[in-house]
C-alpha cells in the first residue's frame, strides 16, 4: 500500500486542466479515467459538476453523470452545467463520452448533448466515434455490429429502456439534431489522416457538422483520433476517449499504489439484471452469503423489505463479506415492469439499493462492489463520493475507486454485463489488502 500523499489524480498543488470529459454515467467514466491513468495520465473523477473547481487539478479529469436515460431536456441541463465548470477551470477540450453501443432512442438525449456542446465550444464540427473493437463493438458504412452481427440482431433490439431496432447510427444520430450528419467511412480512413481531413473539409463545405467515424479496428481509431486532434469538442466511447486526451497533453506520471484505508466490511449490491452479473453472483454464493429482494415486495412495503435486508446484514457481516441482490431472471423483470412501468421499476430499484448502500455504511461497510451503471450512479450519490481517485488493476477492467479527499471508501463500480464470472471474489481480495491492518 502506498502513503497517502500519492493519488492516481492530483490532490495537492493545483495543475492545469487541459481535457475534461463528461460521461453519461459512473462506470463509463472510471473506465476512461482508469485507461488515462494507466497511461500516465493523472485524472480525478468527479461525480457532479460542482465539485470540479476544488478536485479537478489534473490534466485531465472525468465528470461522470447519471444521465444516460435522462429525459433530452433534463440530460442537457446537467450537460450544460458540466461544460461551463470544466471551462472556468481552463479546460481547452471537452469531450462527451457515451455507450459503445450507442445506447438511444429516437427521443434520446446523445444528439441534444452534442447540440449543446457545439454551441459551448462554438465547434464548427464534432466527431462521433463510439466503437470499442477490442470488445467486438464496431462500425462499418455507419451501422454498428457486435461481433459479427448487426446489433439489431442481438438482445438489444428489444431492451426494455434502450432498444436498438436500427442499427444505421448515422441515421439514428440524424434523428435526435438538426445538424447534418455525415459518415466517415473505413475506405475514408484508410487513405490516412491528411486526405480524411480533406474529406472532412469538403463535407463541411456542404453543410455537414456532425462527423461519425466508422472503426472495425484500433487503427481507424487512432486515425479518428489524428483526424481530430486539436478540434476543441469531440464525443466517443471508450477506445476513442482513452486515445484522443492522451494526444492533447505531455503530462505523464507514475500510476501510484492503492492506499491503506481504515478496517471495515465488504458488501455487495447488485442492481443490474445482466447474465453476467447474475452468473457472478452464483460463483460469490458458492463462499458467501447472497439475500435476494423482490421489486415487488418493495413496491408493497418499501420499509419492511429494507429492514429486512439491514437485518440480514447486520447477522452476516460478522462473518465475512456478503452480497444484496435486486437482480432477477429476464421473466420476472418483464412482470416487474408490466406492473409499474419500465422507469418505474428502474428508479424502485435505484432507490432501493442507495438507500440500503447508506445503512450498510452505518454497519462499517467502507468497501463496496456496485452493479449497474445506473445502480452506481445513484449509490454513490447517497454515499456523498463527489470526487474519487481511480485506481487501475489489471486483473478487473477498469478500477478502485477511493473517496477523495478523506480516503473514506472504497469502491468498485462495474457496468452489469462486465467481467468474469470470478470478478467479485477477485475484488473481495483485494479489498482484504487495502486495510490499515493487513
Amino acid at each position: 500500500m502506498s502513503d497517502r500523499s500519492e493519488r492516481s489524480g492530483d490532490w495537492g498543488p493545483d495543475t492545469a486542466l487541459t481535457t475534461g470529459i463528461i460521461a453519461d454515467d459512473l462506470t463509463g467514466g472510471v473506465l476512461v479515467a482508469a485507461s488515462l491513468i494507466d497511461q500516465g495520465i493523472p485524472c480525478p473523477v468527479v461525480t457532479e459538476p460542482a465539485g470540479v473547481d476544488d478536485h479537478c487539478n489534473a490534466a485531465a479529469c472525468v465528470v461522470a453523470g447519471q444521465f444516460r436515460l435522462k429525459p433530452a431536456q433534463e440530460a442537457v441541463r446537467w450537460f450544460d452545467e458540466a461544460q461551463k465548470a470544466l471551462s472556468e477551470k481552463g479546460a481547452k477540450h471537452i469531450i462527451y463520452k457515451y455507450c459503445a453501443t450507442f445506447d438511444s432512442t429516437d427521443n434520446g438525449n446523445i444528439g441534444p448533448c452534442a447540440d449543446a456542446l457545439m454551441r459551448h465550444t462554438a465547434a464548427d464540427r464534432l466527431g462521433f466515434c463510439p466503437a470499442f473493437p477490442p470488445r467486438g463493438v464496431t462500425i462499418y458504412q455507419g451501422h454498428i455490429f457486435l461481433g459479427s452481427e448487426l446489433l439489431c440482431n442481438s438482445s438489444k433490439r428489444f431492451d426494455p429502456i434502450t432498444p436498438m431496432p436500427d442499427p444505421d447510427l448515422v441515421a439514428v444520430l440524424q434523428r435526435q439534431t438538426e445538424q447534418k450528419v455525415a459518415l466517415v467511412s473505413h475506405h475514408i480512413l484508410t487513405q490516412g489522416v491528411e486526405k480524411t481531413r480533406c474529406f472532412i473539409d469538403q463535407a463541411h463545405r456542404q453543410g455537414a457538422t456532425c462527423f461519425f467515424f466508422d472503426a472495425i479496428d484500433e487503427n481507424d481509431v487512432a486515425t479518428c483520433a489524428d483526424v481530430t486532434r486539436g478540434w476543441p469538442a469531440m464525443t466517443g466511447g471508450d477506445t476513442l476517449l482513452a486515445t484522443l486526451p492522451a494526444l492533447q497533453t505531455g503530462e505523464r506520471r507514475a500510476v501510484a499504489d492503492l492506499p491503506s484505508l481504515p478496517p471495515g466490511n465488504t458488501a455487495i449490491i447488485a442492481g443490474s439484471c445482466a447474465g453476467a452479473t447474475l452468473r457472478q453472483l452464483e460463483r460469490f454464493e458458492e463462499r458467501h452469503p447472497v439475500m435476494r429482494l423482490k421489486l415487488n415486495d418493495a413496491a408493497d412495503d418499501f420499509s419492511a423489505v429494507l429492514e429486512s435486508a439491514v437485518t440480514w446484514a447486520r447477522e452476516e457481516l460478522s462473518q465475512g463479506p456478503i452480497a444484496v441482490s435486486i437482480a432477477d431472471q429476464p421473466e420476472s423483470v418483464e412482470r416487474i415492469q408490466s406492473r409499474f412501468g419500465v422507469d418505474n421499476a428502474r428508479m424502485l430499484g435505484e432507490r432501493l439499493c442507495s438507500e440500503l448502500a447508506a445503512q450498510l455504511l452505518k454497519l462499517d461497510v467502507n468497501r463496496f462492489i456496485v452493479a449497474g451503471g445506473e445502480t452506481s450512479g445513484a449509490v454513490a450519490k447517497t454515499l456523498g463520493l463527489l470526487a474519487m481517485s481511480v485506481y487501475p488493476h489489471p486483473d478487473v477492467p477498469g478500477g478502485l475507486c477511493v473517496s477523495e479527499p478523506d480516503q473514506r471508501l472504497c469502491c468498485y463500480f462495474k457496468a452489469g454485463k462486465m467481467g468474469d464470472e470470478t470478478i467479485f471474489h477477485d475484488l473481495v481480495r483485494m479489498f482484504r489488502r487495502t486495510s490499515d491492518d493487513s
